[in-house]
């Protein structure tokens, strides 16, 4: 793949300590890159990136609000991660993951209201945008869980706040299912995935997604945008940017190959026999109002079925944080606090 054109010119070190009135004047937030530029703080130790992926091990980015994020590979149950690192490590930290057809950009907008108080971590689950996609790894969404346990162990976060979004929520309810990881999930904001309710009508087909010609369609992520599951008008550029975070080489097939293991009613199953009588931590259940595709019913119980729950209806459809990042940064942070 070729690399993007940078802006690395455009700034320096030393920028970061300026004040930017919103955006730096001139610059496109959503272009690969609006930024290229390696940090001097090497934090973590470097991983060999997977083969096709374009950041550096370092390299910092700009978010939005005057925050700038740092791009990492780090090995972790003998796979490559791709995450994306801002704010200060010595405050609480937040772990960010991703849904589909989503990457960690899908959290940048998020990220950057949120890195002033916490620590914020958004990964490229296993299968997507930069991270390993090898067919032989465990990309079921256990293995998926199982791989971010041993990823903050090696970034040396013991306890820590989680949001997830879609099936980055279901990855999620994994990581809550894991005995080992009783204790270290502080919080956890759960976004647009059903709850103690079957999925309603109408349902992605799971048995299509299977197939790595589904998520080849070059249209996927374009027609994301123009469909009933958006309810605002993003710039062209960054349906660009969703689109060249999508598309790395690999991820129609790992995606297939982790479709082939989703199933709604399996996943209900799952969460009332092993993920609910887990859930001591407090917990958000956040649906837009507006998604076609899912349903308020969906959460008709879950309040009682997770005393430390508590179920948010928001004014938005199914891609909360890109469409309403302060709705999602909002919550985050009354939960968290």
């Amino acid at each position: 793949m070729v690399r993007p054109m940078t802006f690395a010119a455009f700034v320096s070190i030393s920028v970061l300590g300026s004040a930017f009135a919103e955006e730096p004047v001139g610059l496109d937030p959503y272009a690969p890159y609006p930024l290229a530029q390696i940090t001097d703080d090497i934090r973590y130790p470097a991983a060999q990136p997977p083969q096709g992926t374009v950041s550096r091990h370092g390299e910092i980015e700009y978010l939005a609000k005057n925050v700038f994020g740092t791009h990492w590979y780090i090995s972790a149950n003998d796979a490559v991660w791709h995450l994306v690192t801002a704010g200060d490590p010595d405050d609480e930290t937040i772990l960010f993951v991703h849904g589909h057809p989503d990457t960690w950009w899908s959290w940048h907008e998020v990220m950057a209201l949120l890195a002033d108080d916490f620590y914020v971590v958004a990964v490229d689950t296993l299968g997507y945008g930069q991270s390993d996609k090898r067919l032989e790894l465990d990309l079921s969404y256990a293995g998926v869980a199982e791989g971010l346990e041993a990823l903050m162990d090696r970034l040396g976060i013991g306890t820590f706040n989680l949001v997830g979004h879609d099936r980055g929520a279901v990855i999620g309810d994994h990581l809550v299912a894991r005995e080992s990881m009783g204790g270290r999930i502080l919080a956890y904001l759960r976004m647009q995935q059903s709850a103690d309710q079957p999925h309603g009508l109408p349902r992605p087909a799971h048995e299509e997604m299977a197939s790595a010609e589904f998520h080849a369609n070059e249209n996927v992520i374009y027609g994301m945008f123009e469909s009933d599951y958006y309810s605002v008008d993003m710039p062209q550029s960054h349906r660009d940017r969703a689109h060249w975070e999508y598309f790395f080489p690999g991820t129609a097939e790992a995606a297939a190959a982790q479709f082939s293991h989703a199933g709604f009613d399996k996943e209900l199953e799952f969460r009332l026999a092993e993920v609910f009588p887990r859930m001591t931590m407090p917990v958000i259940f956040m649906q837009g109002a507006h998604d076609p595709g899912q349903r308020p019913e969906e959460y008709w119980r879950t309040a009682q079925v997770v005393p430390n729950g508590k179920v948010q209806i928001v004014d938005a459809n199914h891609f909360i944080q890109a469409e309403k990042p302060k709705i999602v940064a909002d919550a985050a942070r009354d939960l968290f606090d």
